[in-house]
């Protein structure tokens, strides 16, 4: 037995995130590790050494435990397919590892269209599908303007932490919320390695966290959940105005951003509504310029 990693591990990575494809070798030889591409068999790595001429593609290698996982930035549906890690031996040896792309999307509950009372307080939660990484921000919008700072007119974004994943540790930027999160269980972590301008390559530690998972399995240690989601970020507007109508967009960073547009109700119109029949009015009880 040469691999740790039993064959056929399947991968799930989100479109322009990160894909981490483990490959764990036991075997005490010092044959060289080789990562192929198996739909047009190019040769991307061998040892650490990169032959690709695609700069996205890096071996890692987890220092004396036999881990050489192949990293793949700014994953591509392209790059969808099977690759195989192979132990130049006799005979060669290898094992195949399947990554499958997905696109992440944001999804706000009540979309595409709510209806409020003027008055009433509004509540409007961003959520997270199809996703193998956190967003480092989440950016509400209202119309064009950004309102996660707008308390003035009346706005509040409150962020909540998702899970961290296998190799993505959880973390929304402390610097893109009005107020810092309270709740313990929450605490923002510090910034990983790779965000400090560190190459992953000298933190076995987070490393080997990375690949633990993929190593007695088969089955995938990076899959989103097509029947959940994860709540991101709430907009909140205590008391809601006619000037609060209009088209919301919740933007993670890492994710295709989604719209509601919100129908602020005057007793039984719509704001656009009223504003129409407020400007009919004021046209009719202008006085007329003609003189007799």
């Amino acid at each position: 037995m040469y691999f740790a990693t039993q064959n056929n591990t399947k991968v799930t990575a989100q479109r322009g995130g990160t894909a981490l494809l483990p490959c764990t070798v036991i075997s005490q030889s010092s044959a060289l590790v080789s990562w192929i591409r198996r739909q047009d068999f190019q040769l991307l790595t061998v040892g650490l050494a990169t032959y690709s001429s695609d700069e996205r593609f890096l071996v890692e290698h987890l220092r004396h435990l036999g881990h050489w996982a192949l990293r793949i930035k700014s994953v591509r549906t392209e790059d969808e397919g099977l690759y195989e890690c192979q132990l130049s031996v006799h005979p060669v040896q290898s094992v195949f590892v399947e990554l499958k792309v997905v696109e992440a999307v944001a999804e706000i509950v009540g979309a595409p269209d709510l209806h409020i009372d003027e008055g009433s307080t509004l509540r409007l939660e961003c959520k997270l599908q199809s996703a193998t990484e956190n967003p480092t921000f989440v950016f509400w919008y209202h119309e064009q303007n950004m309102v996660n700072f707008d308390q003035l007119n009346g706005f509040s974004v409150t962020p909540f932490q998702p899970p961290a994943t296998a190799s993505h540790p959880s973390h929304l930027h402390p610097y893109l919320f009005p107020h810092p999160l309270e709740d313990d269980q929450h605490e923002l972590p510090e910034l990983s390695s790779e965000e400090q301008g560190y190459n992953l390559l000298d933190d076995d530690r987070l490393l080997q966290r990375s690949l633990k998972l993929g190593q007695d399995s088969a089955e995938p240690f990076l899959t989103p959940s097509s029947s959940s989601s994860l709540l991101l970020a709430v907009l909140t507007i205590k008391e809601v105005h006619l000037r609060h109508a209009g088209n919301y967009t919740c933007a993670p960073s890492n994710a295709r951003p989604a719209s509601i547009t919100v129908h602020v109700l005057q007793g039984e119109k719509p704001a656009a509504m009223q504003h129409a029949n407020r400007s009919q009015l004021d046209d009719g009880s202008k006085p007329s310029s003609r003189s007799g």
